[in-house]
């Protein structure tokens, strides 16, 4: 590469970098809070688009390209959280069930607490959460039932593992209910 290629190079990322920093950090805050991931996402994003500026030749071509990149490293982000929720879940479920037996007889309805919890769920959250998980739907199947992207789908399906966990966090009752109920079924 000759010394003005790079140089064109560089400064057309140069231009690149302060013209979208300040849009593509608000871009990305509002998916996550996490200043750490927000700070990775956006090295990543720029990192991933300096290499190909080989054949990027102003900031227009390189603007689309920053943001399909940046929203692309964030739908893995929260592709693999959602994996780590759902693990998590599990692994919450098999050491409870090692460690407690919770008799049939127990003086609360465990249906009514865990449905009590379910019903806290924000509504969206609430459908996807159930049809998945009560009438064992594909999240292809929801998307078609209720008209939402597959995206949108896992994403409700995350808060709603999320904010069971959190109550089964707080609510130490309501785990042992619920691995009493999935003992039951």
């Amino acid at each position: 590469m000759t010394d003005t290629a790079m140089y064109n190079k560089e400064q057309v990322f140069t231009g690149l970098y302060h013209a979208s920093r300040d849009r593509l950090y608000q871009y990305l805050y509002q998916y996550t809070k996490d200043t750490h991931l927000l700070q990775d996402l956006l090295q990543q994003s720029y990192l991933r688009v300096w290499e190909k500026m080989d054949d990027i030749y102003n900031i227009e071509q390189a603007l689309p390209l920053l943001k399909t990149i940046a929203r692309n490293l964030l739908i893995d982000v929260v592709r693999k959280r959602m994996k780590e929720d759902v693990a998590w879940l599990e692994t919450v479920k098999t050491e409870v069930e090692q460690m407690v037996t919770v008799p049939v007889e127990s003086s609360r309805n465990p249906l009514l607490v865990l449905d009590t919890a379910i019903s806290q769920l924000p509504v969206n959250c609430r459908r996807v959460y159930l049809l998945h998980r009560e009438e064992g739907l594909s999240y292809k199947e929801i998307s078609s039932r209720l008209s939402i992207s597959v995206s949108m789908v896992e994403k409700h399906m995350s808060k709603a593992i999320r904010l069971l966990k959190n109550d089964l966090l707080t609510n130490y009752e309501l785990l042992l209910i619920v691995v009493a109920v999935n003992k039951l079924l």
